[in-house]
C-alpha cells in the first residue's frame, strides 16, 4: 500500500516520471521526464518571445516604461493570439495527470517489502 502512494505522489509533487522511476519503469519515466522538460521549456520560450514582441512594439527604441505602458503592455499581451500558450499548458496537465495515475496504478501490484528491504513484484498483475 505505502508503495503505491509514494509513487504518484513523486509523479505528483517532484517531477512527472519520478514514480515511473520509483516503480522500475525507467524508460517511460525518463520518456516522461524529457516530455514535461520540453513542454515546459517550449512554454517558456513561447512567453518570452510573446512578450519581447509585444514590449517592442509598446516601448518602442527610447527604452522608457512608465505607468501608461504598463495598461498598453497588458492589452497588447490580451489582444495576441494564445492558442499555443493553452495548448502548451494542456500538455503538461496531461502529462502531469498521466504520469500520476499511471504510477499509482503500476504502484499498487508491488508486494510489502520482505525482510530484506527488496519489493516484490506482483508480475501477474502488471501489464504494461
Amino acid at each position: 500500500m505505502r508503495h503505491s502512494l509514494v509513487a504518484p505522489l513523486c509523479s505528483a509533487f517532484v517531477l512527472p516520471g519520478l514514480g515511473q522511476v520509483l516503480n522500475r519503469q525507467l524508460i517511460k519515466g525518463i520518456s516522461l521526464v524529457a516530455a514535461i522538460t520540453i513542454v515546459f521549456l517550449s512554454l517558456v520560450v513561447t512567453l518570452l518571445l510573446e512578450v519581447s514582441t509585444v514590449m517592442g512594439q509598446v516601448v518602442g527604441p527610447d527604452l522608457t516604461f512608465g505607468r501608461n505602458e504598463w495598461a498598453l503592455l497588458v492589452t497588447e499581451l490580451r489582444a495576441r493570439d494564445q492558442t499555443t500558450i493553452f495548448t502548451l499548458i494542456l500538455l503538461a496537465v496531461l502529462i502531469w495527470a498521466y504520469s500520476i495515475i499511471d504510477a499509482y496504478l503500476v504502484g499498487r501490484h508491488f508486494k510489502p517489502a520482505d525482510e530484506s528491504g527488496q519489493i516484490q513484484e506482483d508480475n501477474a498483475a502488471i501489464t504494461d
